[in-house]
């Protein structure tokens, strides 16, 4: 019998606070709200009306968003940049930088556009603002059409392709976000994303009673098991 090897797991606490950032409308000359590149921010509030006021620069790319819905409690939207949210009403919206390119923004037409979603791959999508047309197929077979919702973020696992169209024409457009959960990475305000699937789970979680815990990282993973971790927490 081989014996089971063991597993080190080094902890340095040491803590990595993100900040939220709360974004005034309406936008003018001095008062923007920017996503550079290679970054992106989670939104978690918009209060406000949205109603035919808010464009979206996506990637050099100008489209009417015709409504942002009221996030529901626990959902977020999320928007990679480069990008830039422009409202000509008194809004509010509340949201996290995350300088992480692991979230992607895919602008939405009338035409459809396809998304491939790679083999043995998980893709998570954050809230929509508003219904997008949808629909999932597989490789020689397998067809779905679908509405994606507000508030009700969407997995698909490849192999297989979703095909998205706005239903509206220009000026106006839409957009989604994603992400790749075998990517792994943390969201803040203890929101949970899984890693890479394989062997055994590495769990983050945190308290302010030590008695009900939230996760603020999962990460399955197949690394040799004679791997070292550490976490390192700073302020």
């Amino acid at each position: 019998m081989n014996p089971r090897p063991a597993i080190a797991i080094f902890v340095a606490l040491i803590s990595t606070l993100a900040h939220a950032e709360t974004f005034i409308g309406p936008t003018t000359a001095t008062n923007r709200l920017l996503v550079p590149s290679n970054s992106a921010i989670v939104i978690t509030t918009t209060l406000g009306d949205f109603t035919n006021s808010t464009q979206v620069v996506l990637q050099g790319y100008q489209f009417t968003q015709s409504y942002f819905a009221p996030l529901e409690s626990g959902n977020s939207y999320a928007l990679a940049g480069p990008a830039e949210l422009i409202f000509s009403n008194a809004v509010v919206i509340t949201f996290y930088r995350v300088m992480n390119s692991a979230i992607h923004s895919q602008g939405i037409a009338n035409d459809p556009i396809g998304i491939q979603v790679p083999t043995n791959k998980t893709m998570r999508l954050f809230g929509v603002p508003e219904p997008v047309n949808a629909s999932f197929s597989r490789p020689g077979g397998g067809f779905a059409s679908f509405i994606l919702q507000p508030n009700q973020p969407a997995e698909f696992t490849g192999p297989g392709t979703l095909s998205l169209n706005s239903g509206v024409f220009p000026p106006y457009s839409k957009f989604i976000s994603y992400f790749i959960a075998e990517d792994g990475f943390v969201l803040p305000n203890q929101q949970a994303i899984a890693g890479p699937s394989g062997s055994y789970t590495i769990m983050v979680e945190k308290s302010f009673d030590m008695n009900t815990w939230s996760p603020v990282l999962m990460e399955n993973t197949d690394d040799a098991p004679q791997a070292y971790y550490r976490l390192r927490t700073q302020r």
